[in-house]
């Protein structure tokens, strides 16, 4: 799956960066759907009024390498 939808809250979260901060976790399982059709998760947003959640949009895509002195 690669959305997950929070129906309770009316906000779509990444599966690669949902977690405990997004508030997904949650949520009752019954008010919850996963999905891989972009095109429903738009229609969501565009139509129902469900916005992103801001912490998988924010997720770090890659790795910061970090220098130790």
């Amino acid at each position: 799956m690669k959305y997950f939808i929070d129906h309770l809250r009316k906000s779509i979260h990444s599966q690669k960066f949902a977690g405990d901060s997004c508030g997904f976790i949650t949520t009752p399982v019954t008010y919850r759907e996963f999905t891989n059709c972009p095109a429903y998760v738009k229609r969501l947003v565009t139509e129902k009024n469900y916005r992103e959640c801001p912490y998988c949009v924010a997720a770090p895509t890659r790795l910061v390498r970090k220098s130790f002195s």
